[in-house]
């Protein structure tokens, strides 16, 4: 056999062992790269799963919500709803049912038009309170003190809280995070935060349903889609995921911005320094390249035929979104971070995946039934938040010349990924 057919079939070779790896970890690029050229259909029986990783198969997948399932229960076996989720009763959980269509469609409008445009100006404001806070010291750790603040606090006064409590809700938050398939001493300490802040807002939702205000949490309450309104629980349990995982998603997206302006592409951060409004673009090219969430788990509810392949009925499927979001078949050059892309809709994303100047949108909210609902506010927050820090600062840079790069505890508690920690230095303006 010749060294290049040797080298080809180990490269085809993958251990799904591969998959648990501190390697996998911190550079997923290379197996996404492997799955896409010899499996994209890749059945992990190590893990009791199949795997998709390529771009226009995981688009399939998002748009076939008939035969991929979103829902974490088995919907014909014993579930006690709200019980194993640390966000409680949410929408999450009911998959690609009616009660999932009720839910979204009371609240998926807060978030977008005129009701996101009237919580704009809040964003504005928190965004400079936190840059006060680290100003003076010409130097800032991204993740701690920049992106993990501003957009709890956000969401903290979108819902209509006491700003005097924000710090408390950032605890929580973060308590909240860790729940997320970190272990079982954290997700106790999650559920406890989650019933604290259960206990503090039950009364304020109740107070609310009667008297509601023009805040997001009075909105959510009195919202009806043919004369229902969400459950108090209900209400609860979506709060309690507006929280953690859309303060969460955000505060990556941010801090990934960051990353990739300051280590991987410095060049262009000149260039969007003189033309802010490139950060839309940063947030967009950042979102294929390196996302924040790299897999959406889905299970089948009926045999999939794929590329030679069948999924059985209620199998476990991964749709690797990070990796379909560097198909070489789609994307040029992928591996390659440049906020001036041509063959990336760089404008607003929507729910279909498909745009009217036809070029591919990036997987990182999803596309179809359950395509992410905060995708507009989260845009939003991240081109705001960042064009305040470089109006108030100049000559930003890395206060160290090397950096240990994006990463994610574990890629499989929920495929987050974004730096731990992130210095930049600036001279004030």
């Amino acid at each position: 056999m010749s060294t290049t057919a040797e080298a080809v079939e180990n490269d085809a070779d993958l251990d799904p062992r591969e998959f648990d790896s501190e390697e996998f970890q911190h550079n997923p690029f290379d197996i996404y790269r492997r799955l896409r050229d010899h499996h994209p259909v890749y059945h992990d029986r190590f893990h009791n799963r199949w795997i998709l990783s390529r771009y226009w198969d995981i688009d399939g997948a998002f748009q076939d919500s008939e035969g991929y399932d979103r829902a974490v229960y088995k919907p014909d076996g014993p579930y006690e709803f709200g019980t194993r989720h640390v966000f409680g009763p949410n929408i999450l959980e009911y998959g690609n049912s009616s009660e999932h269509r009720r839910l979204r469609n009371i609240i998926a409008g807060q978030f977008i038009g005129q009701k996101l445009k009237d919580f704009l100006p809040m964003i504005d404001k928190i965004s400079q309170e936190v840059i006060a806070k680290f100003f003076d010291a010409g130097e800032v750790e991204i993740v701690s003190q920049f992106s993990s603040q501003v957009p709890v606090r956000v969401v903290s006064n979108m819902l209509g809280l006491p700003r005097e409590d924000e710090d408390m809700f950032v605890e929580w938050y973060h308590l909240l995070i860790a729940g997320l398939g970190f272990g079982s001493e954290h997700m106790e300490k999650a559920l406890q935060a989650r019933n604290d802040m259960w206990d503090y807002i039950d009364p304020m939702i109740r107070e609310r349903t009667k008297n509601p205000g023009e805040d997001l949490m009075s909105r959510i309450c009195v919202a009806e889609l043919d004369g229902t309104r969400m459950s108090i629980e209900e209400v609860k349990g979506f709060i309690a995921l507006l929280l953690a995982a859309g303060g969460d998603t955000t505060d990556k997206a941010i801090a990934n911005m960051w990353y990739h302006m300051l280590y991987t592409r410095p060049d262009q951060l000149l260039e969007v320094i003189e033309e802010p409004a490139l950060w839309d673009n940063v947030f967009t090219e950042m979102m294929r390249f390196d996302p924040v969430v790299h897999i959406q788990p889905r299970h089948t509810t009926r045999e999939i035929p794929i590329h030679g392949h069948v999924i059985p009925e209620r199998a476990q499927v991964i749709l690797y979104l990070g990796a379909g979001n560097r198909d070489e078949r789609v994307f040029a050059d992928p591996d390659t971070f440049d906020v001036h892309r041509t063959d990336l809709h760089m404008g607003r994303e929507n729910r279909s995946g498909r745009y009217k100047d036809g070029k591919p949108g990036h997987l990182g909210f999803g596309i179809g039934q359950h395509f992410c609902m905060g995708y507009a506010l989260a845009r939003q927050e991240s081109a705001i938040a960042c064009n305040r820090l470089m109006e108030a600062v100049k000559n930003v840079r890395p206060k160290f010349a090397d950096h240990p790069g994006i990463t994610s505890p574990s890629i499989d508690s929920g495929g987050f990924r974004a730096p731990e920690e992130l210095w930049m230095e600036f001279d004030r303006k």
